[in-house]
């Protein structure tokens, strides 16, 4: 992924800035430290978004000022459950652990960590991988980039392990984090509110009990989740077209008509103003094609239909199959499974197990 276009919400760099103060970091230190405007800084004027470089531009001027404070720990730990909006929402409102750590394997890098988790089992263990998706100058210094990826790794391991135990009134037991650096000397000031470390180890890992995955949630609630979801899943589907606008502008025009489906290529070509050809061409750079992007949208939009007990022949109606053989084929696609095994692993909850393997 292309550095350039990643970006961050700004309510992130409130957060931020708060914890700055809490190291004695004002505003205007940051100010003239990253040499960005003064206006940037300003509540009212900064964008929704910001881009990537910039963060790393006032997190290298936040580090330069406070260094070996363990900030990035602070930052990890600040970052509550609903600071992550409609993801933080849908990870209070689910039912278990386990489908909360499905849900940030696929959506954990639209929000604030540009990270990829990687979540497999071994030996009655749960084992979630940190990778970076980002990229930093390749001309910066080394020691600043492996402060500043130690910082953004720092807090995003601590966020995950924060936000799991604020969701579930349960001990996550077995629970231990594995980094790839020594330690450090502020790690001790942190001990009583982490659990235990391993430093100079080869991969960045969270590691807990297998069993904790059926753990329930404090505050889960199916049709709160099924609203919080949605609008993730719509933020996903931005955050991975952001490079090509003909993607995002097709995804916003293919809208489902109840009982009668979704747009055809001519309609939507129409409605955008360009030739069938040219979309087709647009949609091939953009290494994907129409029928693509419709069939995304129609498993995202059965999921939730399954989420509210819609019945099979009701979904398949209602997204304007002619038969429900022809849906129950186009779902066997979508998943390897035929919708009544699917719905059946979810109501039994073992909708997890699979993945994990």
């Amino acid at each position: 992924m292309k550095e350039q276009t990643l970006m961050i919400q700004s309510n992130y760099l409130n957060i931020l800035l708060d914890t700055a103060t809490e190291f004695r970091i004002s505003k205007q230190d940051l100010i003239n430290k990253s040499q960005l405007p003064s206006s940037f800084f300003h509540e009212q004027r900064v964008p929704e978004k910001i881009k990537f470089s910039e963060w790393i531009k006032i997190i290298s001027s936040l580090l330069e000022l406070a260094p070996e404070t363990g900030i990035g720990y602070r930052f990890g730990l600040n970052c509550r459950v609903t600071s992550h909006e409609t993801l933080g929402f849908a990870m209070l409102s689910n039912d278990t652990l386990g489908n909360v750590i499905l849900d940030l394997q696929k959506y954990f890098n639209i929000r604030l960590h540009k990270m990829e988790l990687n979540i497999h089992n071994h030996n009655d263990k749960v084992i979630i991988t940190v990778h970076p998706l980002y990229q930093l100058p390749k001309d910066m210094e080394i020691e600043k980039r492996e402060a500043i990826i130690q910082f953004l790794t720092e807090a995003a391991i601590v966020n995950i392990i924060t936000n799991l135990k604020e969701i579930t009134e349960y001990e996550i037991t077995g629970m231990q984090v594995q980094v790839m650096w020594g330690k450090k000397p502020y790690h001790s000031g942190f001990e009583k509110r982490l659990p235990s470390f391993k430093f100079n180890q080869e991969k960045n890992q969270i590691i807990f009990d297998l069993k904790c995955m059926d753990l329930p949630l404090k505050f889960s609630s199916k049709s709160a989740y099924i609203f919080a979801i949605h609008h993730v899943e719509e933020e996903y589907l931005i955050s991975q077209d952001q490079e090509n606008q003909i993607v995002s502008l097709v995804n916003k025009n293919i809208k489902l008509v109840p009982h009668e489906g979704f747009p055809t290529l001519t309609d939507t070509a129409r409605k955008l103003r360009v030739s069938e050809r040219v979309l087709k061409r647009e949609l091939m750079l953009a290494n994907t094609t129409f029928s693509t992007l419709i069939q995304t949208k129609k498993f995202a939009l059965t999921k939730q239909l399954i989420s509210s007990n819609k019945s099979i022949q009701e979904i398949s109606d209602i997204l304007g199959y002619s038969h429900i053989n022809a849906f129950s084929r186009a779902f066997r696609g979508w998943t390897g499974k035929n919708p009544r095994d699917y719905i059946r692993e979810q109501k039994t909850g073992s909708g997890y197990i699979r993945p994990l393997h």
